[in-house]
């Protein structure tokens, strides 16, 4: 690859990284709902686009960094670690999709929808049992703290059948749109 193609592949790349980060920190800035955002969206859609996983993982970091300084902090850090944590399924199913084609491709996308979400709600509301509670360390307590986290579970569960949809039209819109490089024979 040239120097010239790799630069440009470097720009079009930071600034696909810096787009998704945007999304991503504007999207749980002004959310409708508590947990509707584009994160879970953000992060597959990383997994999948980024050829280095390190680089695609800083995304969700970098989203989850920015976004939090303004918004309630984690007040207990088993929960912040559970919350942070969780992006590791997105970012998975992103490069597992990365790495299928045709239908099997597309069922990690049906996944993506589904299963951030669902891992997060059993996760990090047991987090939340455990370490943050108010709740009694008994089955009733446990319960009763997965009673609570329904609505924030419905919320994301939305988001996340919502936002990947979304992004990945406007990134095969992009592709559609985008000029390919004709060859052209200098003699």
């Amino acid at each position: 690859m040239s120097q010239k193609n790799l630069s440009q592949s470097t720009i079009h790349d930071l600034s696909i990284f810096a787009l998704l980060l945007a999304i991503g920190v504007v999207g749980r800035w002004a959310a409708p709902t508590w947990n509707f955002t584009p994160l879970a969206a953000v992060t597959a859609l990383g997994g999948f686009y980024f050829r280095r996983p390190l680089v695609a993982m800083l995304l969700p970091v970098s989203v989850l960094a920015a976004s939090d300084l303004f918004l309630p902090t984690h007040d207990n850090l088993a929960v912040m670690i559970a919350v942070h944590g969780m992006m590791l399924v997105p970012f998975l199913l992103g490069r597992l999709a990365r790495r299928s084609l045709g239908y099997h491709r597309m069922a990690y996308w049906g996944l993506c929808g589904v299963v951030p979400a669902t891992a997060f709600f059993v996760v990090t509301n047991f987090a939340v049992w455990a370490f943050k509670s108010n709740y009694e360390i008994s089955l009733a307590g446990l319960a009763a703290c997965y009673t609570a986290g329904l609505p924030f579970y419905r919320a994301m569960l939305a988001g996340d059948l919502f936002y990947p949809g979304v992004l990945l039209a406007c990134f095969a819109a992009a592709r559609i749109s985008a000029p390919v490089p004709v060859p052209v024979r200098v003699k």
